[in-house]
């Protein structure tokens, strides 16, 4: 096997101090050089150089950038800070690297030896490497649709195996002109020379067949004959605390993601125990895998995003499921109390079909059908388990898989506030610029009003508030309406759940889906129709449904005095919204206080105002063209304009800044910024930076006249979906609502 990994003999072309920072046009031109040769380029930065810093960009779900004003942005907003950026690619389709580690005691080189021995030789080919001790990665085309093992098998006696298959849906690679702690990032041509560019996929040789066959099989995936729902599979396990071999399972993943070594892989094979565990009575097992999943997608989410990293869990989950329901539980745990097997089993066989088995409560010995256990008690022992803790979908606005209404007045732009969290959703774009989406995701949306075009309209100005492509996100609109008791209705519903496995499903307005025989004023029969609302989307899906306001509804934000029959009384979690001021129609201009609610986590009150299209615009038929944009800032309960007399708040500081470099965009500089500001520097720079990592305000390289003389520094300018427009209160007009 001719020596591709091994570059001990080269030196290293510029000292590695050369490159703690990549310089922003240096970024941009790299990247844009990746992306012509059919490579896809991502920011990587902070400790060491390794970690991503946007997320969506890897993973099954992926998206590809090749927009040189999103590696502009990255450059601009990275390349300065005190870690500095590097560049990284994901594998373009039918790409792989093979990650060897030889450094320290990671036996790479063996594990590379030991697969030559079975599979043969590797052909040369160009490598990525920043260290000189034979660690390297290997570029190599694959069959199209070809997936590998993550990680190869460990020799005998060893810890781990030192190699890993980089894969499009799986990691990434480091590139030049990137610098590692050990020094600068360099690649290689197949004959061992250094060179200056990757070669386009194509010139790629191929893996060889056996390598493409051996690394395949140690896949755990590849026994399943027939697949299985993950959910129903685990709805057959059993209740009850954890045996010692579950919490064992358990705890080898959570040990797995705390130390960062093999982790993927971890998770993987626990999964498989663990279900098979349950598969054979074990109980507890439902509570394991949630911990598990609650924390890979907290270990990973931070660095390649939340989406990625749930939709990594649920492809493992959904795998392990199929082995187990196509090989059947173990005969070691058949014939355990619970088992398939064991005396006291509660596992009945599923029809004739030999299929998934079914848990009741047997019948007599000639019942075709077994009852089912309702109303089972819960012990303090099963309830001093360990609960998952809450996840977000929009933090500090709803909780992930929650439900409840959005209610306000006439005119206080319920739909366009949804849209908003629609959009938000689906991009990941933080919702007003202010609240990060922490699990982005597929939405729904079921129209009730208004119809096709306006929504159109409306939706389109959003996603460009925003800066996003419409066409590119996850999102659905439904234009027909149907009654919640309609069987058609309902099970349209639990397909799309099925098939899109949205994060976010919205009922807007929530009236054009009543049925009609339930009575609007009529507690119970509304509270029954919502509970089973609420059912049909448990655990699957946030759910929102447009509701209004009460007529006789209280002056103050409060779910029960002005929420319609039933709605205080079932929701989980809330958005009311009303005018602080009367709205300004004829200038499109919107005052609105919001309180963001959840009997989950509280709640908080905000104050949004919106500028829309004005009313000549819409006369002129401008309307869909017009800019729209907001700005939102915390309240502080009242409805009316702020009070004055008492020192500024963050939150008002905040609005002065926006205020300035709405008024000066692409001016100020930070330390400009800070004196135009005034007061204590280091709490206005940290209003600053809070600002910035909302991305309520960017930086831009950008000229301007400095002493006689056109400078071009970094300068501030509004983030997406913001406009500058005067604050509703006035200093010298007093109170709006005096």
């Amino acid at each position: 096997m001719r020596n591709t990994t091994s570059h001990t003999g080269k030196q290293q072309s510029r000292n590695s101090q050369d490159y703690k920072r990549i310089r922003p046009d240096e970024f941009v031109q790299a990247a844009k050089a990746l992306v012509e040769l059919g490579w896809h380029p991502i920011p990587l930065g902070k400790a060491k150089g390794k970690e991503l810093l946007v997320g969506g960009v890897t993973g099954y779900e992926g998206i590809d950038i090749t927009d040189e004003d999103i590696f502009r942005e990255w450059a601009d907003r990275w390349a300065a800070t005190e870690d500095g950026l590097n560049l990284a690619t994901r594998m373009p389709v039918g790409v792989i690297a093979l990650d060897v580690d030889c450094y320290g005691d990671k036996p790479g080189a063996e594990t590379m030896a030991s697969c030559v021995d079975e599979w043969g030789d590797l052909p040369p080919t160009w490598s990525i490497t920043a260290r000189s001790d034979g660690s390297s990665k290997l570029l190599y085309r694959v069959p199209e649709g070809w997936k590998g093992v993550g990680v190869l098998p460990a020799p005998i006696g060893k810890n781990g195996s030192g190699v890993e298959v980089i894969q499009r849906h799986h990691r990434y690679a480091v590139v030049p002109p990137s610098v590692h702690d050990v020094g600068p990032v360099r690649l290689f041509d197949p004959d061992g020379e250094e060179c200056d560019h990757l070669p386009t996929p194509d010139e790629l040789p191929m893996l060889p067949e056996a390598w493409c066959d051996g690394l395949y099989k140690f896949r755990p995936d590849v026994t399943r004959d027939r697949t299985a729902d993950p959910d129903e599979l685990l709805g057959l396990f059993q209740d009850g605390l954890m045996t010692d071999a579950v919490q064992r399972a358990m705890q080898k993943v959570l040990d797995a993601l705390s130390s960062g070594a093999g982790r993927h892989d971890e998770m993987n094979e626990r999964l498989l125990e663990l279900l098979r565990l349950g598969w054979g009575g074990a109980p507890g097992v439902r509570l394991a895998v949630e911990v598990v999943k609650t924390a890979f997608v907290q270990a990973l989410g931070a660095e390649r995003g939340v989406a990625t990293a749930q939709s990594e869990f649920d492809r493992s989950l959904k795998g392990a499921a199929e082995i187990v329901a196509a090989a059947g539980p173990s005969v070691a745990h058949a014939f355990q109390p619970g088992g398939v097997w064991h005396s006291d089993s509660r596992w009945i066989p599923a029809g004739d079909g030999g299929g998934l088995l079914v848990r009741g409560e047997s019948g007599s010995a000639g019942d075709d059908q077994p009852s089912v256990r309702r109303f089972a008690t819960v012990s303090a022992r099963e309830l001093a388990q360990p609960v998952p803790p809450m996840e977000w979908l929009v933090r500090g606005v709803w909780p992930r898989r929650s439900f409840g209404p959005m209610g306000g007045e006439k005119k206080t732009l319920k739909s366009y506030n949804l849209l908003s969290m629609s959009v938000a959703v689906a991009s990941g774009e933080p919702l007003f610029g202010e609240f990060k989406v922490e699990s982005p995701g597929p939405v729904i949306y079921y129209v009730g009003e208004g119809g096709r075009v306006p929504f159109q309209r409306r939706v389109q100005a959003i996603a460009r508030a925003y800066g996003v492509d419409l066409a590119e996100l996850p999102l659905d609109a439904v234009f027909e309406v149907g009654s919640l008791d309609s069987p058609e209705f309902t099970d349209e519903l639990k397909r799309k759940l099925d098939e899109i496995q949205p994060e976010l499903v919205i009922l807007d307005p929530l009236y054009a889906f009543h049925p009609a025989g339930v009575e609007a004023q009529n507690l119970y029969e509304r509270g029954r129709m919502l509970a089973q609302l609420s059912a049909l989307t448990a655990n699957e899906t946030a759910l929102v449904v447009a509701d209004h306001f009460r007529k006789t509804g209280a002056a103050d934000l409060d779910l029960d005095s002005i929420a319609q029959t039933g709605m205080g009384q079932w929701a989980d979690s809330w958005i009311l919204q009303k005018h602080r001021v009367d709205a300004d129609l004829a200038n499109g201009k919107y005052q609105l206080a919001v309180e963001f609610g959840s009997r989950q986590w509280g709640g908080s009150r905000w104050e949004l105002d919106w500028q829309l299209a004005t009313a000549e615009q819409v006369e002129n038929g401008e309307e869909g063209s017009a800019a729209i944009g907001w700005e939102i800032r915390r309240g502080d309960g009242d409805t009316g304009a702020a009070k004055k007399g008492r020192g500024q708040s963050s939150s008002e500081r905040k609005s002065q800044i926006l205020e300035l470099v709405g008024k000066n965009r692409l001016v100020f500089t930070k330390n400009q910024l800070v004196a135009a500001v005034g007061g204590k520097k280091d709490t206005v720079r940290a209003d600053i930076q809070e600002l910035e990592n909302a991305r309520r305000l960017v930086v831009k390289d950008a000229p301007a006249l400095e002493g006689g003389r056109e400078v071009v520094r970094q300068r501030y300018d509004l983030g997406p979906g913001l406009t500058f427009k005067m604050s509703s209160v006035d200093e010298d007009s007093g109170d709006d609502d005096a």
